[in-house]
């Protein structure tokens, strides 16, 4: 009813795959369906290797796929526990943290990249997003190069100097415009203070950079599922009543355009599925 036809799934494990897959047998599966695999510092090499073996069944399956992995690295701006390269404003001692140990995800990144994975990354805090493009990087110098379209996913604030990393990496900024609602980034702007508001949520400086730009809703952690109200909020991003004029960055928004792009076409980019589906055009899928 929202124009939903496909869905990647950033937390998930074998068990829950496994009901997708009984969905489609049951013709009752109405949408695609990626399935992402949680990753964490206590992630075995076995389970790994077993969420490959369903990677390679469902390798053929019009309908479901087990194709990434997916890393909390941080946390969030509003509790302060996104790490950050500098403290927070309002909390001048705490500079965040990291939800996994840093050298244990880089160890996991080298693995999981080795075994083929799409990677996403949540990394909401500036520091996060710098440490991901560390470790995608290292991944890529290990194990060699090819088309890998790893993900962070959130950026919520990114310092300036990481944006070109993206485009020269290949690794796509994965982020979702509801969370930049007006009605909801009082605290968040806050925490993060004047100086770093310039480059939160910074959807137009990602695609001035050449960045390939994914927007999707980070259900259910998010307010709203529509993706019309995420464009809405992407093109018409605007000072709240009440905030200093220019205080939530105009200047960041995008044209209708480019808004639905990411939700559409740069999404079938992310799996490598944009040549079947992701725009209406002969021979595409028309779900």
């Amino acid at each position: 009813s929202l124009g939903i036809t496909s869905m990647q799934n950033a937390s998930g494990s074998i068990d829950e795959l496994s009901l997708y897959v009984e969905l489609q047998k049951n013709n009752e599966l109405t949408t695609r369906y990626a399935a992402a695999l949680s990753v964490n510092e206590n992630t075995t090499q076995e389970q790994i290797e077993a969420f490959r073996q369903e990677r390679e069944k469902l390798s053929q399956n019009p309908f479901v796929h087990a194709d990434a992995v997916k890393f909390m690295l941080d946390g969030v701006i509003e509790s302060h526990t996104a790490a950050m390269l500098r403290p927070y404003d309002d909390a001048i001692d705490n500079p965040g943290n990291f939800a996994i140990p840093l050298g244990a995800y880089r160890m996991k990144v080298l693995a999981c990249d080795k075994a083929g994975f799409r990677i996403y990354t949540h990394a909401i805090g500036d520091r996060a997003v710098r440490e991901a493009l560390n470790a995608y990087e290292a991944a890529a110098n290990e194990n060699g190069q090819r088309p890998r379209r790893h993900r962070i996913e959130h950026i919520e604030t990114v310092s300036p100097e990481d944006i070109p990393r993206f485009a020269s990496l290949g690794v796509i900024a994965s982020m979702e415009p509801i969370h930049a609602d007006p009605g909801t980034i009082g605290v968040w702007e806050k925490a993060i203070g004047p100086d770093r508001l310039p480059f939160s949520f910074s959807w137009a400086s990602m695609l001035g950079a050449n960045v390939k730009l994914v927007y999707s809703s980070d259900w259910p952690a998010c307010i709203d599922l529509n993706p019309i109200r995420g464009i809405h909020v992407a093109v018409n991003r605007r000072t709240p009543e009440g905030f200093p004029e220019g205080g939530w960055v105009a200047g960041q928004k995008i044209s209708v355009g480019d808004a639905l792009y990411a939700y559409t076409r740069m999404g079938a980019y992310s799996s490598f599925e944009e040549e079947t589906k992701g725009q209406i055009k002969p021979g595409m899928l028309a779900d």
